[in-house]
């Protein structure tokens, strides 16, 4: 499937698929895990549809029969990573309650990772942990600060079953967008008072804009809606092969 031709990937996009080919190593791990874009040639490239990689055939040949693509086994060394290009940017999810969401602040560098807190206090390195991290108080200054290079950048993570077919396990995503880490108190919110499983959908969505230059400028990114007991069909991508 060829990437939509007027889409450019954003940094949250280059960072999403940084460490995100890995296959599980433990029963605790997830199954699968979703991607808002995909390498080629060392280079980010925007698609129009949910990618999904897994380290289990079964678990690919299942995902590429419930959303379309032909699953393909990834040239990643010694590690079996299989790739499936979904059809769908629309995909109806089952959420664990509050604890299926989480965000950190990360900042790494020169291949290494330096800094990891939770916005107030550090979670990484052991011995800083649970000391003041001294990152801003509001998001915003957060990012203004990320953009200038002196602060770490968001790490959302959420894990989910399919509710089409629940058995397969948990899969994750793993996003750096700042909009998503803006909407994370809200959506904890909504998911600790509601009912277990919470159903809902992970949407791929398109957000479009002309800067001030007059350039337009577009990117995906991703969106959870929570209270939907279906992806309607007029919702869901379907593109051709």
């Amino acid at each position: 499937m060829a990437p939509h031709p007027h889409h450019s990937p954003s940094r949250d996009q280059k960072l999403d698929d940084a460490r995100a080919d890995r296959p599980r190593v433990s029963a605790s791990d997830p199954v699968g895990r979703f991607h808002v874009a995909r390498q080629r040639g060392g280079r980010p490239i925007a698609l129009s549809a949910w990618r999904i990689t897994t380290a289990d055939q079964a678990v690919a040949d299942a995902v590429g029969g419930l959303y379309g693509g032909v699953p393909q086994l990834l040239d990643t060394g010694d590690e079996h990573v299989v790739e499936v290009l979904s059809r769908h940017d629309h995909i109806s999810v089952l959420l664990g309650g509050c604890g299926a969401v989480s965000l950190r602040m990360v900042m790494r560098g020169a291949g290494e990772t330096f800094h990891v807190c939770d916005g107030t206090r550090f979670l990484e390195p052991t011995g800083a942990r649970g000391s003041l991290c001294g990152c801003p108080a509001s998001l915003a200054d957060r990012k203004a600060a990320a953009q200038a290079g002196r602060g770490p950048t968001p790490e959302v993570r959420i894990g989910f079953r399919l509710a089409d077919l629940p058995e397969l396990g948990v899969f994750d995503l793993v996003s750096t967008s700042w909009e998503l880490a803006a909407e994370l108190p809200e959506l904890a919110t909504a998911l600790d008072t509601a009912a277990v499983p919470v159903v809902g959908v992970l949407r791929y969505g398109l957000v479009e804009f002309t800067t001030r230059s007059g350039i337009a400028v577009s990117y995906r990114r991703p969106v959870v809606e929570i209270g939907r007991t279906q992806v309607l069909a007029q919702d869901a991508v379907r593109l051709a092969a």
